[in-house]
């Protein structure tokens, strides 16, 4: 019964996963505006050259750190830092403007695909000691 749980468990985080590279793929043009709404040309780069390399076949695994870091920016953790272009950037932006949206919804998407991808990591590191 236990068994049926963590199989039950792990093929909604595949799923999740799944349905995150799914959005990646077809939203990825809105993610990048996110960043380049709140953060200019460095944080486009950065996640273009993410976008990129997981289109061309890199796992999302592989390049969890830029995913993480992309989604410390969407949740504004460098925006509070002053004078930089993030925070001038943050400042300029209206709360009805529509980007904003596009930036909280992509914030949401990268909680959970990452959530997804550490939930799996999690699984096989528990099923690696249990089969040791």
């Amino acid at each position: 019964m236990q068994e049926d749980h963590h199989l039950r468990a792990l093929h909604r985080h595949v799923r999740t996963i799944e349905a995150f590279a799914a959005w990646l793929r077809d939203r990825s043009d809105d993610l990048i505006d996110a960043v380049d709404l709140l953060g200019g040309a460095h944080w486009v780069t950065r996640t273009a050259d993410t976008v990129h390399a997981i289109r061309k076949g890199a796992t999302l695994e592989s390049r969890l750190a830029d995913l993480k870091e992309i989604r410390r920016f969407l949740h504004l953790e460098y925006a509070g830092r002053p004078g930089s272009e993030e925070q001038a950037r943050f400042a300029a932006v209206h709360p009805d403007d529509p980007r904003a949206d596009t930036a909280r919804l992509c914030a949401e998407a990268l909680d959970r695909g990452i959530a997804g991808i550490e939930a799996i990591e999690r699984a096989a590191a528990v099923q690696a000691r249990e089969v040791a």
